[in-house]
């Protein structure tokens, strides 16, 4: 989604292992679990954050909001991910570094997920029943 509203080479997209020799501007991509939790015997709530860290050239308040404006317009309300589509919950940002002038941004996902297992018994296809008088 990044990639296509900024595309290379005028933008980077690295994931949280690089740590020096990037070019800027740029972002940095991570995913976090959530984990889950059951919600009833046949489902789980689970979720993660994707967290999205911009570094600029030359620090620009309005050039970071604006990206913020922009990002939460590509997730919307939905991510898609294959065939399913995952709730998109919570969007924050916070500014982040030793001079708090780094912009994160932050997209909690969430979802169900149908943990009801196929029964692997056979059906019975018939009954016997007895019934005496006692």
């Amino acid at each position: 989604m990044l990639k296509g509203r900024y595309p290379p080479p005028q933008y980077k997209i690295y994931g949280k292992e690089i740590r020096e020799g990037y070019d800027v501007p740029c972002f940095f991509t991570e995913v976090s679990d959530k984990g889950s939790r059951a919600e009833t015997k046949n489902f789980a709530k689970g979720g993660f954050t994707v967290k999205i860290t911009y570094f600029q050239t030359a620090k620009n308040e309005l050039d970071q909001l604006e990206k913020v404006d922009e990002i939460k317009d590509l997730f919307g309300l939905f991510f898609c991910v294959g065939d399913r589509k995952l709730t998109v919950g919570e969007f924050s940002h916070d500014y982040i570094g030793e001079y708090q002038d780094i912009l994160q941004i932050s997209i909690e996902i969430d979802y169900k997920e149908n943990t009801q297992k196929e029964d692997m018994e056979p059906i019975a296809r018939e009954i016997g029943v007895k019934v005496t008088q006692g």
